[in-house]
């Protein structure tokens, strides 16, 4: 009893001591109200997506809600639609659970600026950080490398210094800064030829009618289409058609932000790559990519060791390790561009290879903690096999589920009422230490369900609350599977004091196995359920444990402890003052009936 009371004040301490202070559970859509997000899947031919890639995107979507703590969110598909229900005020961070995530590494061939820049910033610079010092590679170029000791190999943005390294050489010559290559750049005197897919491209994006189908076709022969037939520019000079294509597609690209690129999901990574950077600063010509995101191995959010803002820690697999070592060290001084979604979360140039694990930070003053932790979990949770277009948040009330818990609470009570009815009067003594018992365990409960809402973000829904009453019901059974039993051992001829502890011996056993194969039902349920009947089952599963807790740590001590007082041990306080009574009753009955046989 003394261990159950320690167990209780640990976790009321925990409750009031940590968190927002605030003894309350976590409560779901159902109870609180919360917002509705219907993702709506689109493919490049505007055919209907496989069922397959379906339910491909909906588990990973499902992955992607526990993992960033939106606990208590449906995600269920309506035909092509996948729709997301998430409780409380969490319903913006369902439109990023969404996300494509197609992470590609790619090579930068060009680059120019989106927009009129001011003044050069003081701002710390995009860079990448191996966990080992970058190798040297014959025959690449030096200058700018990091010296030799240095503990972390740096990669800094091209056309500004790199970040100093730990210690310089001994001829204190400062670390040469590094140029890009001549940037594609556009202008008027090489204009595109007249049949150039970005006219029609630019034609699509600017008119609002036009079908994502379509705006993917234009799209992807504009900003990737290999090859254009040359053209000829102002001054009668025949233009290269590569450099033609680079500057009618970088001249197609809008970087305004929170401008909507149709070719999110839908781009070719064994083709070029038109793209803005995620700031909306700069333009690039990106070559096909070298490797791909889906040999990341895990990725995580944290401050900046070497710099202000957040950076995102990322490890390969042991292929993609190999691949990202060997492309570092052979492409030494050149640019090397993270593109997420088709958009370049960061462009880098190479100083030496980097072995091991990789930072990625942001643009100027690195990420911010929100965009660290969604870009971390949109690469660690997979990328999806199809793209999606979100819909604007929608409020649902959580009115009706207010009156569905009101009604089915004041039905738990009734019943709940009815069985302490019942254990006053069959039971007397013991039916008071079933209702303490059933007290107890529900105070155990409700602590332990407002830790979970906290610390893996448990949300108590209806269908919970349904498991939490009918846990009621099996946890008064234990208490009847071990009074039942006691009954039977004072039958046989034993004191109340002495049957205690061989009815607790054998009647433990039907109380494990019948709660083991509640458990296990609990347990199956939770793991093929989907939706709401998964927290009937964790509720279920929850009480099963604690209802062990509660009868191997204070029923039975109570009932051997009011065994040992006289008070509380007679016959008509007890309850059992009729089953000693039949007990003797039938010794007697048998002992005559042994004489009578001796006598004949």
């Amino acid at each position: 009893m003394a261990f159950f009371v320690a167990i209780v004040a640990v976790l009321y301490t925990l409750v009031f001591a940590t968190g927002d202070h605030r003894a309350v559970p976590k409560l779901g859509i159902d109870l609180q109200g919360g917002t509705r997000v219907a993702l709506t899947a689109r493919t490049e031919t505007g055919e209907p997506p496989s069922k397959e890639s379906l339910n491909v995107s909906r588990e990973i979507i499902d992955t992607r809600v526990n993992g960033t703590g939106v606990q208590g969110a449906e995600v269920v598909l309506d035909g092509s639609t996948i729709v997301i229900t998430v409780p409380g005020e969490n319903g913006e961070k369902a439109k990023d659970l969404g996300q494509t995530a197609q992470l590609r590494f790619r090579p930068v061939v060009g680059s120019v600026a989106a927009q009129a820049q001011p003044q050069p910033s003081t701002e710390p610079q995009p860079s990448v950080t191996g966990s080992a010092p970058p190798t040297p590679t014959s025959g690449a170029p030096t200058s700018g490398a990091p010296a030799s000791g240095a503990p972390s190999s740096t990669v800094a943005p091209q056309g500004r210094p790199a970040p100093a390294p730990a210690q310089q050489p001994s001829s204190g010559a400062p670390a040469a800064t590094t140029t890009a290559a001549p940037p594609a750049t556009t202008s008027a005197a090489t204009p595109p030829p007249a049949d150039n897919p970005c006219t029609q491209y630019t034609a699509l994006l600017a008119d609002p009618k036009a079908e994502t189908p379509a705006l993917i076709s234009a799209g992807k022969k504009c900003r990737q289409a290999p090859t254009l037939a040359p053209s000829k520019g102002a001054d009668g000079a025949e233009v290269p058609a590569d450099q033609a294509l680079q500057q009618a597609a970088l001249a197609a690209l809008d970087c305004a932000p929170g401008k909507k690129d149709p070719l999110v999901g839908n781009d070719d990574k064994s083709l070029p790559l038109a793209a803005c950077d995620q700031d909306g600063v700069e333009k690039f010509i990106l070559g096909p990519s070298f490797l791909e995101g889906t040999e990341i191995n895990n990725a995580t959010s944290q401050l900046d060791p070497q710099g202000v803002g957040y950076v995102v820690s990322i490890s390969f697999k042991a292929t993609g390790s190999k691949v990202w070592s060997e492309y570092t060290a052979s492409h030494v001084q050149e640019r090397a561009a993270f593109v997420l979604d088709t958009q370049v979360v960061s462009a880098p140039t190479i100083q030496g290879a980097i072995n091991g694990d990789t930072q990625i930070t942001g643009g100027q003053g690195g990420f911010k903690q929100a965009e660290a932790m969604k870009l971390a979990n949109v690469l660690k949770f997979g990328s999806l096999p199809l793209s999606f277009e979100p819909s604007e948040a929608e409020t649902v009330s959580a009115t009706l589920g207010i009156a569905s818990l009101e009604a089915g609470l004041i039905a738990g009570a009734i019943g709940l009422a009815l069985v302490f009815l019942y254990c006053l009067v069959y039971y007397r003594l013991l039916g008071l230490l079933t209702i303490l018992s059933l007290v107890l365990s529900g105070v155990i409960v409700y602590a332990v369900l407002v830790l979970l809402g906290r610390w893996i973000g448990y949300s108590l829904d209806l269908p919970g609350v349904a498991g939490l009453i009918v846990a009621v019901g099996f946890t008064a059974d234990s208490f009847v599977i071990f009074f039942e039993r006691l009954k039977d051992e004072i039958r046989e001829g034993r004191s109340f004091r002495s049957a205690v502890p061989r009815a607790w011996v054998r009647g433990r056993r039907t109380i494990l196995s019948a709660d083991a194969v509640l458990f296990l039902a609990a347990a199956v349920l939770y793991v093929l359920a989907v939706g709401q009947v998964r927290g009937f089952a964790f509720t279920l599963g929850i009480s099963t444990v604690l209802d062990l807790i509660v009868v191997f740590l204070v029923t039975h001590p109570l009932v051997a402890v009011a065994s040992k007082s006289k008070f509380l041990s007679s016959p008509k306080l007890s309850g059992l003052g009729s089953t000693q009574r039949s007990a003797v009753a039938q010794r007697a009955a048998r002992v005559p009936a042994g004489t009578a046989a001796k006598e004949v």
